[in-house]
């Protein structure tokens, strides 16, 4: 929604500093989509960031493995994607560690009220994002679970997955919470959630913040700055869900007023912002065994303790307190 008028200010704003002092004092973030509800306290975190005299340049890419390539290659200096991302860039011997959980996992396999099994999905066309993504882990999960074989089609994008649904292009698609309440509004009786995945695998890490090991060595007082602020923004929507509605019309202008109540009431329900960045040892457990089985990773070839880095995170919460 906001991509391209984001990306060009990424764009204008994106130029070398002279001096580490300064460097210290720009974070540049990538994102592998266009800002969505997810995105609303990480956009409010950077706000404060400005007030105390950090400037955040946020990237926005359309899709996850170019957020990802960005951080690799010092274009971006912390990113967003789905966990499943970075753990299998680990497993690729790439240099990233999870620092941090952006939003829970909130998907639901949105499908036409004629499929009321998923045993029926076999040979019927099921749509996800990309690629190593959790989409993927989570309708590749279903097909071995049910021994069916669906149809995969690889289309981009919550939203446009959506679309293609109402239209006939797809029988099945993981969907954001935002879309699938667009479904169920635009198409009231003809749509309905075959499988609650947010409800399934409440333990499954969703979309992660990530950085490349050295770069949390050399700047950990920056990554602890933004990550204090997004834990301040996080537990602020906890606290007054009413700021959701008014900061979603004013920074997504294109989200549908009509929908952000039920959105933001759902995001608490599910609770996809965790107040305490929702990065432990026991959730990326189970999240990698969840991606061993989904056949996204190679059994025991990666472990939590190579691919998360929650040293910043935790001095964080000896700061503000666990909640």
């Amino acid at each position: 929604m906001l991509r391209s008028m984001a990306f060009v200010l990424a764009l204008i704003l994106f130029s070398p500093m002279g001096g580490e002092a300064q460097a210290q004092k720009k974070l540049r973030v990538a994102y592998p989509s266009s800002a969505d509800m997810g995105d609303i306290p990480s956009l409010l975190a950077w706000e404060q960031l400005k007030k105390q005299g950090i400037e955040v340049v946020p990237q926005f890419f359309p899709k996850t493995d170019l957020a990802v390539q960005a951080v690799l290659a010092g274009e971006a200096d912390i990113g967003s994607a789905a966990g499943i991302a970075v753990v299998k860039a680990v497993e690729s011997g790439m240099n990233l560690r999870v620092i941090a959980e952006q939003v829970r996992n909130e998907w639901q396999l949105v499908t036409p009220v004629s499929l009321k099994d998923p045993k029926q999905l076999d040979g019927k066309r099921v749509g996800y994002h990309a690629p190593i993504t959790v989409t993927e882990a989570l309708v590749k999960w279903m097909a071995k679970h049910y021994k069916i074989t669906p149809t995969w089609m690889i289309v981009p994008g919550s939203e446009v997955r959506a679309e293609a649904l109402m239209r006939g292009q797809l029988d099945a698609t993981p969907a954001e919470i935002g879309d699938v309440l667009n479904i169920l509004n635009a198409k009231p009786g003809q749509f309905h959630v075959l499988i609650s995945y947010a409800k399934t695998f409440p333990q499954l890490i969703g979309s992660m913040y990530f950085a490349r090991a050295d770069y949390l060595q050399k700047s950990g007082a920056l990554v602890e700055s933004a990550l204090e602020a997004i834990l301040n923004a996080h537990r602020s929507a906890e606290e007054r869900p009413a700021a959701v509605r008014e900061n979603a019309l004013r920074l997504l202008p294109e989200t549908k007023p009509e929908l952000v109540n039920a959105i933001a009431a759902s995001y608490k329900e599910l609770k996809i912002w965790d107040v305490n960045g929702g990065a432990g040892k026991d959730r990326g457990e189970a999240s990698i065994k969840f991606f061993e089985e989904a056949g996204l990773l190679k059994k025991g070839a990666v472990t939590v303790q190579q691919s998360f880095d929650t040293a910043a995170l935790e001095k964080v919460l000896k700061k503000i307190g666990r909640k």
